[in-house]
């Protein structure tokens, strides 16, 4: 997967299970570039990333 497909993905589960985009998490280039270049997988990002932030789930 390329570089913007990989952020695409990370968007649109963060979305899915936070309701927060990229952008509204404050997640920087550099951060989706190093995980992008070490193969990180988006949704174990995303996870990663909502256990370090303590993100509440969306719940409908």
């Amino acid at each position: 997967m390329d570089r913007a497909q990989w952020v695409q993905t990370v968007d649109r589960l963060l979305l899915r299970d936070w309701r927060l985009s990229v952008a509204d998490a404050g997640i920087g280039e550099d951060q989706l570039a190093c995980a992008w270049r070490n193969e990180e997988d988006p949704a174990a990002f995303v996870a990663c990333f909502a256990e370090k932030y303590d993100l509440i789930r969306f719940e409908p």
